[in-house]
């Protein structure tokens, strides 16, 4: 039938029909599989700066859970609105919160569930799930030292997140272990800006 319509109509309808397709697949690739999002402050630093674009894999979560080190966007806990400013609770305090905040945060895998976080001397010390000797955690990726942590037991299903500038970074120190129901995805690439795009 399309072929009976005039040549320039028919160039027309192919145009709109590719655009529309195009469309949807790039809605569905980033509902789905990759996401871009840009980085809004200095938490990451010097790993991601304010303005860095990365895109986020949406998939590999689906099949397995997060690693230390991961790079992961996600939404954090909501508290009452006389929390913060932001919605973003300002307690780690797990009973406090009232559900999930519209905000999206960027922040480093730290602490898995079932282990305890503790501080000494500007650096994480972990004691792995079900117990053990305690270890220090290697991270050539921090900006500054670590501020003080108490010690901190992360709950089964939940992760403990923080920023690589660590003097600078409003991570679960502030809100407490983040729920693995609320990760959206790991970041893997930075594509702007051009003079430092690469893997994460």
């Amino acid at each position: 039938m399309l072929h009976r319509v005039p040549a320039p109509v028919r160039s027309v309808v192919e145009l709109v029909l590719t655009v529309a397709i195009a469309i949807a697949i790039a809605v569905v690739a980033q509902a789905y599989v990759v996401k871009p999002y840009k980085v809004p402050s200095e938490s990451m630093e010097n790993t991601l700066m304010p303005g860095d674009r990365v895109l986020v894999d949406r998939v590999t979560l689906r099949f397995r859970d997060p690693q230390r080190g991961e790079i992961v966007v996600f939404h954090p806990p909501s508290c009452p609105p006389a929390a913060s400013e932001d919605d973003v609770c300002d307690t780690p305090i797990v009973s406090k919160r009232t559900g999930v905040s519209d905000q999206t945060y960027i922040k480093r895998v730290i602490g898995l569930p079932g282990e305890t976080l503790f501080s000494r001397q500007g650096h994480v010390w972990v004691i792995p799930a079900g117990g053990g000797t305690a270890h220090e955690l290697q991270e050539p990726y921090t900006k500054g030292p670590t501020s003080i942590l108490g010690r901190i037991h992360v709950p089964a299903d939940m992760y403990f997140m923080m920023g690589d500038n660590r003097g600078d970074s409003s991570d679960s120190r502030r809100w407490g272990p983040e729920p693995r129901s609320d990760m959206i995805g790991i970041a893997r690439f930075r594509y702007w800006p051009l003079s430092r795009i690469g893997p994460l």
